[in-house]
């Protein structure tokens, strides 16, 4: 295929026969990449499966032991550390998926996310406030841009905590930029060095100690700039005044309104 390929390019005349030996070799690429996906997210739902049942036997045999209070609470927290690390190394190998046909409202959907996640939010303590530009539409998958955005409001809820009370407030701000869809996401915490920038969207890379009170797998940043390459987006990690960090991101917006979803 690889040769033929080279021949088409170089202008010599490919002959049928190889033409159809190289499309067959395509075909049985594509087959295999797609049974290689599914064999993977298999092996992750098992992996998942397993080692989440005995996490859950172990809560409910820590509620009915005779241990103090205060050990079941420290243990409790241990386990859900554990739980959310399994959770991000899942959500990391998860594919992307392919492109929808359409583009997607994502005003409409960001509004109904932040919703969710500022009930959570003040559940917690803290604050999130938001300002959305109506119908801005851009072609990504809805879960992949709710998994995108509820990334980067669970990294500012666990390590962008106010340096004045201790509790998270987070400002959502999404508007349209030229051809691109801009979206912020705000904290007004301890903030990182601008040189740890690079290397905190690194798989497992994690910041410094005021900004990860709580452990985890390092993988939220990276979840969420591989989802927007998939895409033709970016991520960057500003600072916030006076302080905190912004997570900057830039899609692309949907160019022909014929890609847009009726409304």
């Amino acid at each position: 295929a690889e040769k033929a390929a080279r021949e088409l390019v170089s202008g010599r005349p490919v002959q049928t026969h190889e033409l159809v030996v190289s499309l067959r070799a395509f075909n049985r690429m594509a087959r295999n990449i797609r049974q290689t996906e599914a064999d993977r997210e298999l092996m992750l739902a098992g992996i998942s499966h397993d080692l989440r049942t005995p996490l859950a036997r172990m809560r409910l045999e820590i509620e009915l032991s005779n241990v103090s209070d205060e050990t079941r609470s420290a243990i409790d927290e241990d386990l859900g550390q554990i739980d959310h690390s399994i959770g991000q190394l899942m959500e990391y190998a998860r594919p992307a998926g392919v492109l929808p046909d359409k583009a997607i409202n994502v005003s409409a959907i960001l509004h109904d996310l932040t919703d969710r996640e500022k009930a959570h939010t003040e559940s917690l303590g803290g604050t999130l406030r938001t300002r959305i530009q109506p119908n801005l539409y851009a072609r990504i998958g809805e879960l992949n841009l709710k998994r995108i955005v509820s990334n980067l409001i669970e990294n500012s809820r666990r390590y962008g905590r106010s340096l004045s009370d201790g509790q998270s407030h987070i400002v959502v701000l999404v508007r349209e930029k030229g051809n691109m869809i801009e979206i912020d996401v705000c904290d007004n915490g301890a903030g990182i060095n601008a040189k740890d920038t690079e290397r905190l969207l690194r798989p497992f890379s994690r910041g410094e100690a005021a900004r990860t009170g709580v452990s985890g797998a390092g993988l939220g940043l990276s979840i969420v700039e591989r989802l927007l390459q998939h895409v033709g987006g970016t991520l960057k990690l500003l600072p916030n005044q006076p302080s905190g960090l912004i997570g900057h991101i830039e899609i692309p917006k949907a160019r022909d309104r014929n890609y847009q979803l009726d409304t």
